[in-house]
């Protein structure tokens, strides 16, 4: 009897570490978010100069390939030439609409004069004419435009934390020899950072041509239908993309609302949602899982409760980064017996198998 309840004692302490720990992670998650937001970012921005450099080794002068130290050089400059680029073309796109907001409010008044005129029977059209009356659409876009500016500003320090990120780069190697001394330790942690590092790999990498395929061809359609800044909603719809589920809805919201300010017109709004959704719903239902395969094999209910908690955490950042972080946990938990079982829970199908050959189906990093 006693040893059944040393065993009961035994598994409630083991649940309040669980729980002592998970609770001081989200509240640090929350309370050190404008602390950990810059790291995570300029880890993205190293990832991406990594992703490059790869790229740029592939190039040879006079049959020689470039030396590693230049390799990281070009890949840094050509990452932030390319974030300072996108960051000008939206922030000159969204000067544009702040600046011709009056005509599209204008515009917006016109089309609910319509619809009021249209619909006199509806008793909800008044309420919607005065609730969206009293939106300073003006006030919106500065502070968007301001965001965009702190951003920038912050994006100083992410800089700063990239290039010690590529400093440290040089000596990982050597820590992780070090850490474990074991060559069996060493091995297994070298194998699932190699399978973390895949399985990202492959997320970001079909993540990134899927959103830019659907961007490309968003941009196509927006400029035939004649909508106005069609560069812009189509990056946008190029970033939501990268969020699961309510992303590409929320993308394809956008555009079709702005359509309403634009052409004071209810079918413009429906030709804009029909023909991107249509487009959304293609890629995303046909071709993506078809490049992605059976690499990340997770819940859709846990991505769901994930982007939800992210989500709410840090916003669309937390969004972005959501499936990743499940996956690693999934990866992670899946190499321990005591853990096995959450790995289980999180996956689509319960089969860990595609984990133990994350590795074989792209090349090693």
């Amino acid at each position: 009897m006693s040893m059944n309840t040393d065993l009961t004692s035994e598994n409630l302490k083991k649940a309040a570490y669980w729980v002592i720990i998970l609770t001081g992670t989200v509240v640090g998650l929350i309370y050190f978010r404008s602390f950990l937001e810059p790291i995570v970012l300029a880890l993205l921005v190293w990832y991406l100069i990594r992703t490059t450099r790869k790229y740029i080794a592939k190039l040879s002068i006079n049959g020689k390939a470039l030396p590693h130290w230049l390799q990281r050089v070009v890949a840094f400059i050509v990452t932030l030439s390319f974030i300072y680029g996108i960051y000008q073309i939206i922030s000159v796109n969204i000067s544009l609409i702040a600046e011709n907001s009056a005509a599209y409010d204008d515009n917006l008044q016109l089309f609910l004069g319509r619809m009021h005129e249209f619909s006199v029977k509806y008793d909800f059209l008044p309420n919607v004419e005065e609730a969206i009356e009293k939106i300073d659409y003006e006030s919106i876009l500065s502070s968007v435009l301001g965001s965009l500016s702190v951003a920038l500003g912050n994006f100083t320090l992410v800089i700063v934390y990239v290039i010690f990120f590529l400093i440290e780069e040089n000596y990982l190697d050597k820590k992780l020899m070090n850490m474990f001394q074991k060559e069996g330790s060493r091995k297994n942690v070298a194998v699932i950072f190699e399978r973390i590092s895949n399985s990202i790999n492959k997320y970001f990498t079909v993540k990134t041509e899927v959103s830019l395929l659907t961007g490309v061809i968003s941009y196509i359609l927006l400029l035939i239908l004649g909508v106005d800044f069609p560069v812009l909603w189509a990056f946008i719809i190029f970033v939501l993309n990268y969020i699961p589920y309510v992303g590409s809805l929320v993308a394809t919201l956008l555009p079709a609302i702005f359509s309403i300010f634009q052409f004071a017109s209810f079918w413009p709004f429906v030709y804009v949602i029909l023909t991107i959704e249509v487009v959304q719903i293609i890629i995303g239902n046909y071709v993506e899982p078809k490049l992605m395969g059976r690499t990340l094999n997770l819940s859709p209910l846990v991505v769901i409760i994930a982007l939800s908690f992210w989500g709410s955490i840090w916003g669309i950042l937390g969004m972005i980064l959501s499936v990743p972080m499940i996956s690693i946990l999934v990866i992670i938990s899946a190499q321990f017996p005591s853990t096995r079982g959450l790995a289980v829970v999180l996956s689509e199908n319960g089969n860990l198998a595609h984990i133990d050959h994350i590795e074989d189906e792209i090349p090693s990093s």
